[in-house]
């Protein structure tokens, strides 16, 4: 089932991909750009979920070539690297900036 957006979400999230990708001038600094806002606005560490799996988000990061943004995710003792947006946080606000990532990655 899709999610819809509604037009509040939309513009918020845009917003947000302004922040994020401003004076970007490719794709790889637009994803140096979102690690940056992504990490300025999400605290970490802090509590997450992938998928109904809890983890410990500790830190976000881009992967080895620049070309997405991960999570770098704790699940007992073991580090794992996730896609960030398949981390499920429970702050709203925090949240916010990985739908408004989703968007963009899907829309972009």
């Amino acid at each position: 089932m899709k999610k819809t957006i509604t037009t509040n979400q939309k513009k918020l999230y845009e917003k947000i991909i302004e922040e994020a990708t401003l004076d970007c001038h490719d794709e790889e600094e637009q994803i140096v750009g979102w690690e940056i806002v992504l990490d300025e606005n999400i605290a970490t560490p802090c509590s997450c979920r992938i998928g109904k799996q809890e983890v410990v988000l500790e830190k976000i990061s881009t992967d080895d070539n620049a070309g997405s943004v991960i999570g770098i995710v704790r699940l007992n003792k073991t580090k794992l690297r996730i896609l960030i947006q398949d981390v499920i946080l429970d702050d709203v606000k925090a949240m916010q900036y990985i739908n408004a990532y989703k968007y963009w990655y899907k829309n972009g």
